[in-house]
């Protein structure tokens, strides 16, 4: 069951889909879309929840099937493009491209990751969420949409034959060991490491994060006439 998310569009030229993290919203993009400048369609979205997207009462909404489906429709209308996505949003960006292999045009993960193998870390990630949960200004449901169930995302990797970008902070100690496993299993992938950059590098690196965008685009195929 979609969603119908909330999204804001600016700019003329090549599409751009940026989806935030968990806990975050469509603003924390600001910044890297301005720094990206009008010569792209930029579409920042608010997944189920966050920001000005609506909030639904049913556990299902959040799965990862159906974040996929709530993108889908955003992808209807922007076309072909390139999926920018930082922490849960980079994530769902690897899920779709496995799960809708041609529909993108390129990946860009900001401090992000692939999920998890090991059955213990996949539980020290979920009871984290868990525990931090009360301190966020989200239902109790939407905890469904950081949590990792299977790893289906980690295990087909080289399925992803788009091109990848990634960006990471030296101190995300969370997810520089992720990035540096991804780097060794996609198939097309530059990556950037930024010294002393922490998680939310949008708010700190939109430049550098705007720079990745643009070495993925030019190697993306061209988008289809009409888009």
């Amino acid at each position: 069951m979609s969603t119908q998310l909330h999204r804001t569009t600016t700019g003329t030229g090549p599409a751009v889909v940026l989806v935030h993290g968990f806990a975050d919203d469509s603003s924390v993009w600001e910044t890297t879309v301005a720094a990206l400048g009008a010569d792209c369609t930029c579409t920042a979205v608010d997944l189920p929840a966050h920001g000005r997207s609506p909030a639904p009462a049913e556990a299902a909404a959040y799965e990862r099937e159906a974040l996929l489906g709530s993108i889908d429709d955003v992808l209807a209308e922007s076309g072909p493009a390139v999926y920018v996505g930082h922490s849960l949003g980079g994530y769902l960006g690897l899920a779709h491209c496995i799960t809708r292999p041609g529909a993108l045009r390129g990946l860009v993960m900001v401090a992000a990751g692939p999920g998890f193998r090991d059955a213990s870390s996949m539980q020290d990630w979920n009871d984290a969420v868990h525990l931090t949960m009360p301190r966020l200004e989200l239902p109790r449901v939407a905890a469904i949409a950081s949590l990792h169930t299977d790893s289906m995302v980690i295990d087909r990797l080289p399925e992803v034959t788009v091109p990848v970008g990634l960006i990471v902070g030296s101190r995300d100690r969370n997810f520089v060991g992720a990035n540096d496993y991804m780097e060794r299993k996609l198939p097309d992938v530059r990556r950037r490491t930024i010294d002393d950059g922490r998680h939310r590098l949008m708010r700190t690196h939109p430049a550098e994060i705007a720079g990745i965008v643009r070495e993925v685009l030019s190697a993306a195929d061209p988008a289809p006439e009409g888009n």
